[in-house]
Formats: structure tokens, C-alpha cells, sequence
């Protein structure tokens, strides 16, 4: 028995009424089946209508298929990226672990020596501190072996000879004692305008410029006729012109020319003039 006209239309409609809701594309294949089995057995639908229908279905199932397929390479490229980041983040703690552990290792080295630099330190203090009680404490003359102390009785070639031994072990405080203790009591001795010169020199040593200067001028004032008299005013040009005085340099080098023009410290004060003139 044959379904009536009316029966026909319900089966129709009921397809078009589920064809306005939104299926999930895994289930487009069973509706598309459903409707060309319906459109089949309903008698009105042609073979072209059925051949569309095949390939809509086909294409939404290779759509589908690509879809999944992106979706699934989104996930393992996000799944590698989250690998990729726990490994990165492992690798840091483990280098800041090493850095923090070898940042421990410096700073218990630096304290380590920062506690043997403060005993340098005390102790150099302790050796500063000794050596300033020494040099406040009047200063003993030294003497060579098998030789007098130079008291007030010591001679002139005594003083000299310790003065200038002292001078060369650079005792300057010990050297200048017997050179000034030679000009008190040998002032007339050849040897004195020599220990006045050594006298300034031992200034010149400590550094005390102005006062080896003063020391230096009172050579020619002292003992203007003696060949150290030239030599002092020569010196004294040379320091001055060293501590950058060229006015007093010139000055110098002018005494020792008009003073003492035959002298060889002469030519060398014409030469130093020279030079300072071309500056």
C-alpha cells in the first residue's frame, strides 16, 4: 500500500525543518544520506540533484578533514613550544644556581682577603707608628766601624767622610747632623764649602726645594772664592728651573756667568740660558 500525498509532504518537510539547525560536521554525511535516501524514495528527486548533493557532501568533508588536520598541527606545534619553554626555564635555574653558587664562592674569597687586608693594614699602621717615634727621637750620628763617634772632638775629614756615607744610604737627617756639625766647628776647613753644599742636598733629597735653595745661596755668600761657589749657583738654577721657576732659573744661570765667567759652570749656565730662551 502506497503512503498518500500528504504523508509524503510530512516526510519532505520533516528534512527542510532539521536543515535550519546547526549540525556538527562529523554528522553532515549521515543528514546528507538521510536526505537522498528521502529525496530517492519521495520519487521527485533527479540525478543531478543527487550527484550535488554527493559532492557539497564531499567537499564539507574534506573542509572538515583540513580543519582537523590544522588543528591538530596547532596543538603539536603548541605542545613543542611548551616543551621547549620547560626546558628553557630547567636550563636557567640550573645556570643561576651555578652563578649563585659561585657568587657564594667569591664572597666568602673577598672576605677572606679583606680580613688579611685589614691585618696588613694594622700592621703597616704599627710600622708607620714606630717609625714616627724614631724620626720624633733625636737622631743618633752612625759611625763606621773602628771609627770614633763624631762628637765635638771629631775632625773635619771625619764629619765628611760619615756625612757623605750617610748621605748614600740615604739617612739624610744623620748625613746633614755631621755636615752642619762641620760647619760649626771646621768653618775655615777646605772640606766646608763642600759639606754646605751636601748640607743643601740633603734638603733636596726630602724634598724641602726652597730650603736646599736657601742652603745653596749661602755657598757663594760664605765662601765666594772657592770653586763650590759656582757649583751652588748652578745647582740652584737646575732646581729651580725643575719646579717649573724659570725667572729664578735665569737668575741663577746669570750669577754664575757674571760671577764666575772663567769657571766651567759658566759655559754650562750659557747653554741652560738657551735653551730657556728658545721655550
Amino acid at each position: 500500500m502506497r503512503p498518500s500525498g500528504a504523508a509524503l509532504q510530512g516526510r519532505a518537510a520533516a528534512p527542510r525543518r532539521r536543515a535550519g539547525r546547526a549540525l556538527p560536521a562529523w554528522r553532515h554525511a549521515f543528514v546528507g544520506g538521510t536526505a537522498i535516501v528521502a529525496l530517492a524514495s519521495a520519487g521527485c528527486a533527479t540525478k543531478r540533484d543527487v550527484r550535488d548533493l554527493r559532492e557539497k557532501m564531499a567537499a564539507m568533508q574534506a573542509r572538515h578533514d583540513s580543519l582537523f588536520r590544522a588543528l591538530a598541527d596547532q596543538n603539536r606545534a603548541l605542545m613543542d613550544s611548551v616543551r621547549q619553554a620547560n626546558e628553557l626555564m630547567l636550563r636557567v635555574r640550573g645556570e643561576l644556581g651555578n652563578q649563585l653558587v659561585a657568587m657564594e664562592r667569591q664572597l666568602i674569597q673577598i672576605q677572606e682577603l679583606a680580613g688579611q687586608s685589614q691585618q696588613q693594614l694594622a700592621s703597616l699602621r704599627q710600622q708607620v707608628s714606630s717609625r714616627q717615634q724614631q724620626l720624633a727621637a733625636p737622631p743618633a750620628m752612625e759611625q763606621p766601624a773602628n771609627e770614633p763617634a763624631a762628637g765635638s772632638g771629631a775632625d773635619a775629614e771625619q764629619l765628611y767622610r760619615v756625612g757623605t756615607e750617610q748621605l748614600r744610604r740615604g739617612n739624610t737627617s744623620v748625613a746633614r747632623q755631621a755636615f752642619a756639625q762641620l760647619m760649626r766647628e771646621h768653618l775655615t776647613h777646605e772640606l766646608a764649602p763642600e759639606a754646605q753644599l751636601q748640607l743643601a742636598e740633603t734638603y733636596y733629597l726630602e724634598r724641602s726645594y726652597d730650603r736646599a735653595l736657601q742652603e745653596l745661596e749661602r755657598v757663594p755668600e760664605v765662601f765666594p772664592g772657592t770653586p763650590a761657589a759656582p757649583r751652588a749657583l748652578y745647582r740652584a738654577g737646575v732646581i729651580a728651573e725643575e719646579q717649573g721657576n724659570i725667572p729664578r732659573a735665569r737668575s741663577y744661570f746669570q750669577r754664575v756667568i757674571s760671577g764666575y765667567p772663567t769657571s766651567e759652570e759658566s759655559a754650562m749656565a750659557r747653554e741652560k740660558l738657551r735653551r730657556l730662551s728658545d721655550r
